[in-house]
């Protein structure tokens, strides 16, 4: 831990506002969602990760052990999204409170077809029962319009920083994707 914090003491978040993420409609809120399936050896339950982003800035994540026992990989994103996706809610009700405009429709990113298929009622499989009411929850924004579901490649799931063990080239490609620089690469300087 003592190295972790002392070889990252000099990183920083970068702010840099994406200008096509604000428009006269509001600024759009966007959140990445992932899961490490049956991550944790002892009893398989799965971590959840999210990325919380506001015209393109991170302004929150979530990190967290899922609180069932997945029974597949999409059933473990699923899970992850709706977690994500509550806390994104929230971010949306924090804003208005604060009288930001934001769009009508929030983006949640996914790496998982099979948790897409899921979430646009494409495929409801039985064996995912348990997970019903997160399921309805999803199903409910969707049909509102309050929520967009769109498919997010692996190489671009800014979650995965929270979620797995890296190796440091790839820490260091998400670590730029969430605009979190060490000092040896903050734009302007020189490595």
């Amino acid at each position: 831990m003592a190295r972790y914090l002392k070889g990252t003491q000099h990183n920083q978040f970068i702010i840099n506002v994406d200008k096509m993420s604000m428009t006269e409609e509001g600024v759009i809120i966007e959140a990445y969602s992932d899961a490490d399936f049956a991550a944790d050896k002892s009893d398989r339950k799965s971590v959840s990760g999210g990325v919380l982003m506001v015209a393109g800035i991170v302004v929150g994540w979530i990190c967290k052990k899922q609180n069932c026992v997945a029974l597949s990989t999409m059933e473990a994103q699923f899970v992850a999204a709706s977690q994500t996706t509550a806390d994104m809610l929230g971010l949306v009700e924090m804003l208005k409170e604060i009288c930001v405009k934001t769009q009508v429709q929030s983006l949640l990113h996914v790496d998982n077809q099979a948790a897409i298929a899921q979430k646009t009622g494409e495929d409801t499989s039985r064996r995912a029962n348990h997970i019903v009411v997160r399921y309805k929850f999803i199903m409910d924004l969707f049909k509102k319009e309050v929520l967009k579901v769109e498919y997010c490649e692996s190489k671009a799931m800014r979650a995965d920083i929270l979620t797995k063990v890296l190796p440091a080239p790839r820490l260091d490609e998400l670590r730029g994707l969430v605009m979190l620089m060490g000092s040896n690469n903050l734009p302007g300087k020189e490595c």
